[in-house]
């Protein structure tokens, strides 16, 4: 199953919960308690609100036109989608990230969506055993270019299919002078990387400086 078929998998589970929990909040209304029933059917809007923004970034989005995003608005969202994947939720991931990141041209929402594609090109070389090891997801960058990476906090083989990921990833930013790769390091750590020209670099290309 693709990472989206994942994603939404996970999506509709969550929304299911969120729903049984709003139907045992229902049925305690009327209680002694029921200032506290209030309290938690706001606390299950504000989950089923996050839900459904995460339902909105998931439709493929590779035809957006491209615009200046920051790389650290992407982080949470892309983070969340992942955490609702239905074969990939157990595994861990942290998130380490340069604040003077300088901004990318890229639609947000292709963005987040290959940063989603980049956790997991990297989280699904994990065995079941080893998902508490996690994944690291970093990104930093400079005038010409930001660099993301996702990598295991443990040493695992390189499995077959990264070259379909490498190729997804690289489509969904190549308007962006961008390149991906996911390779095996030194240390047996797989790491998928995703490399997007910054803004300046793009406007000076486009000036053609």
């Amino acid at each position: 199953m693709s990472a989206a078929g994942n994603v939404l998998r996970g999506l509709n589970h969550g929304f299911s919960n969120r729903l049984s929990a709003l139907g045992a909040v229902a049925a305690g209304l009327g209680s002694p308690d029921e200032a506290s029933m209030g309290e938690q059917v706001d606390g299950e809007i504000g989950r089923l609100e996050g839900l459904l923004r995460l339902y909105r970034l998931l439709p493929m989005a590779g035809a957006l036109p491209a615009e200046p995003a920051q790389v650290s608005d992407a982080m949470d969202d892309a983070v969340g989608l992942f955490r609702h994947h239905y074969a990939l939720r157990d595994v861990a991931c942290t998130v380490e990230g340069d604040p003077m990141t300088p901004p990318v041209l890229v639609n947000l929402t292709v963005l987040t969506q290959a940063v989603l594609l980049l956790l997991c090109a990297a989280a699904r070389h994990l065995p079941a055993d080893q998902y508490a090891d996690g994944v690291v997801l970093r990104y930093a960058g400079d005038s010409d270019w930001v660099d993301l990476t996702a990598e295991t906090g443990v040493a695992v083989p390189l499995a077959e299919g990264t070259t379909s990921e490498v190729a997804a990833l690289r489509w969904m930013v190549r308007d962006a002078a961008g390149d991906a790769s996911v390779m095996r390091t030194a240390r047996g750590l797989v790491r998928a990387t995703l490399r997007v020209g910054t803004l300046a670099n793009l406007r000076r290309r486009e000036r053609g400086g």
